[in-house]
């Protein structure tokens, strides 16, 4: 009886160990390397949570004041470039939140930061917008697309963002369609520090967050 009693305990302990590569975070804290930015100054680091699974894995579970934006300021983009990240909501929100990417990052901790933001929300909408210090500016609103993955009738719902910047357009793609093209001399905010922006009261999951430079890429020459 010992015997069994000694080996149940040796099990339990094995269970309770971190997966490998695993960087567990409780609230109150960032990964190393990262950093964030909340929209609202009542808003509490200590209603976040995001843990690092793997070296791409992200997990998000976002309080209800907690909006904002994270990156690690060596995450640079500029000239034409490809940013994406697929995101899985995994739970549903009583009013549709949003998350996506970031682009153009400018003076991030300061009163005139600055960047262009695409974003998509449970109901199958994207939307596109830039930020200069308080004020915001809405390029494309709220609207509805067949390629954004609406979670109606579902336990979670996945959607994979693209913003590709060519030399003259840039392209924003969602589940590998295009939803809207606009010249890049329209936009502010092109080329700087890129990351997540993710709002209140989220469950997320993020995996294949990255860059590419894309001058080497045929593609891009096309538009």
């Amino acid at each position: 009886m010992g015997n069994k009693a000694g080996l149940l305990i040796v099990l339990l302990s094995l269970l309770s160990l971190p997966i490998l590569g695993q960087q567990s975070h409780k609230s109150g804290k960032l990964p190393e390397g990262w950093k964030m930015r909340f929209d609202h100054s009542s808003a509490s680091l200590n209603n976040v949570i995001f843990n690092i699974t793997d070296n791409n894995h992200y997990h998000f579970e976002v309080g209800p004041k907690e909006a904002a934006i994270y990156y690690k300021p060596e995450m640079k983009t500029s000239g034409s470039y490809s940013l994406q990240a697929t995101f899985t909501q995994l739970q549903e929100t009583s009013h549709p939140e949003a998350y996506g990417l970031f682009v153009g990052g400018k003076n991030l901790q300061d009163a005139d930061q600055g960047y262009l933001y695409f974003l998509v929300r449970q109901d199958g909408k994207y939307l596109i917008k830039q930020r200069s210090g308080p004020d915001t500016k809405t390029i494309t609103d709220w609207t509805s697309n067949e390629a954004v993955n609406a979670l109606r009738g579902r336990q979670q719902v996945t959607n994979k963002l693209e913003i590709a910047c060519g030399h003259r357009h840039i392209k924003f793609v969602v589940n590998g369609e295009v939803v809207e093209t606009i010249l890049r001399s329209k936009l502010k905010n092109v080329e700087g520090i890129a990351g997540l922006r993710i709002n209140h009261h989220l469950h997320l999951d993020v995996k294949d967050f990255d860059f590419d430079p894309m001058e080497q890429n045929f593609r891009i020459f096309i538009f």
